[in-house]
């Protein structure tokens, strides 16, 4: 067997952990770790077989060996030929996500006879089969929203993401980690944006918000996001309000109405001092569904993320697909509410959630991750029958996911947010099928859904229930 080499572009950052994921699968593949080499510093002797990857700008030896080359944010092109792998993004993520799907789309795919007699080749062993592949996400920013407070291992969390290309993380919380400086750097390295949740308002019971002191609301969430959230480094805010009902008055007071004041007005305060401060507008779609003409005043640079919009993927379960062309409907109207330049966002549901039955809220900060191997294996096993129950309707339903992706996507010609909420289900040890195959609808919406279910299901990480 040869030995391997990865000739990188650049060793920090993003492409470091792109280097690490490479590494990773040869060593499984080969049971040696590959030798890494500067790009600038390598002269190709024949000795080995060559991995190439990086940018046209950071690795010179790039164009010179491929003629296939990466289109758009994050994008990625994959190229074997002569037995030598080059791997193009387009950016530091696009390298990262072409190393990613080397083994997705690449490895996971050739080993493979179809032959009952030898299910698989040796892929290592002998010349690697010629491969293009050229790739770039739909979905503009990708991701999972969950409360801070079941996420037992914040680094197995963050490389997960990016072993499914996600690139954002919604995370709430009641107070902010006391590590959480040091967690957003493990996830920018890992290209992951992280996006700080919590209350303007919002509260278990939102019928009982006072409408008016919602002055002194703006107040608080100014001074909170100065003591404690300014200084972490993180990529802006999501928020909720008071609109997490089905009713659309608080004590006669019309809720679309009074939250739209709300939010514009304190946005306002908090762009004062930091202007260009990325805020994400967690909508649920129940209180304000036909009271949508006061919506479209919210201001057009606040990103409104829906919630609660109908049937499956917005509902918790499912199998709740009986009223989903209404939804279909509904969905269209709001994509482009206030414009063509409409800044659409949305979290869907279908996977695990918190039990609500027993929540308490958080007493005070906590160091985020902390959570032992006994103690998330304990936790996986008490969700697996949940996941398996996910895991049976994401099979009978997953088209219904695709076609509500491809709405929002389209609609919004490209500037999209949807995470999905997994909340409590073990993703940092875990990536479950339904998870990892909604992850590869918003990497690629345009894809055929019974060519993604199986190219999914190959790859050796997803678990299932």
């Amino acid at each position: 067997m040869k030995k391997t080499a990865i000739i990188y572009g650049t060793y920090s950052g993003v492409q470091k952990k792109a280097v690490e994921r490479l590494t990773s699968i040869i060593l499984d593949g080969t049971g040696e770790y590959p030798s890494c080499f500067r790009g600038a510093d390598f002269t190709d002797d024949g000795g080995f077989r060559c991995f190439y990857i990086g940018t046209a700008a950071d690795n010179p030896h790039i164009r010179r060996l491929s003629d296939v080359h990466p289109d758009g944010a994050e994008g990625y092109s994959i190229v074997v030929r002569n037995d030598t792998a080059v791997i193009e993004g387009s950016d530091d993520a696009g390298v990262l996500y072409g190393c990613v799907d080397f083994a997705d789309r690449y490895l996971a795919q050739v080993e493979c006879t179809h032959d009952s007699e030898q299910y698989f080749r040796d892929v290592w062993n002998g010349v690697m089969p010629d491969f293009t592949c050229t790739s770039a996400p739909s979905v503009k920013q990708r991701g999972i929203w969950t409360w801070g407070h079941v996420i037992y291992d914040y680094r197995g969390f963050f490389d997960n993401l990016a072993r499914l290309k996600l690139n954002t993380a919604v995370i709430w919380n009641d107070f902010v980690p006391v590590n959480g400086a040091e967690m957003i750097a493990y996830a920018h390295d890992c290209n992951v944006s992280v996006i700080w949740g919590f209350s303007w308002a919002w509260g278990t019971n939102c019928a009982a918000v006072n409408l008016a002191a919602l002055d002194e609301q703006t107040d608080a969430i100014c001074a909170l996001y100065e003591r404690e959230y300014a200084k972490l480094g993180g990529d802006g805010i999501y928020f909720q309000s008071f609109t997490e009902l089905n009713q659309e008055r608080i004590g006669g007071v019309l809720i679309a109405e009074a939250v739209t004041d709300f939010v514009n007005n304190t946005a306002a305060r908090l762009w004062e001092k930091h202007p260009g401060l990325e805020l994400h507008f967690g909508l649920h779609a129940t209180s304000v569904a036909e009271k949508l003409s006061y919506i479209a005043k919210v201001h057009p640079d606040i990103r409104i993320v829906w919630e609660n919009c109908g049937a499956f993927p917005f509902s918790y379960i499912p199998r709740d697909v009986e009223n989903f062309d209404e939804t279909v409907k509904f969905v269209r109207r709001i994509t482009h509410l206030r414009g063509e330049g409409e800044r659409f966002g949305a979290v869907t549901k279908g996977f695990t959630k918190l039990d609500w039955g027993c929540f308490e809220h958080q007493p005070g900060s906590y160091a985020i991750g902390g959570g032992s191997e006994r103690w998330m294996r304990g936790r996986a096993i008490r969700k697996e029958k949940i996941w398996r129950y996910i895991q049976a309707y994401w099979l009978a339903n997953a088209d219904r996911a695709l076609e509500m992706v491809r709405v929002m996507c389209g609609e919004t010609k490209g500037d999209t947010c949807i995470t999905a909420l997994v909340e409590d289900g073990l993703f940092e040890r875990n990536i479950m099928y339904p998870v990892a195959l909604y992850a590869e609808m918003l990497w690629d919406c345009g894809g055929d859904i019974k060519e993604m279910m199986s190219r999914v299901a190959l790859r050796d990480y997803v678990t299932f229930a």
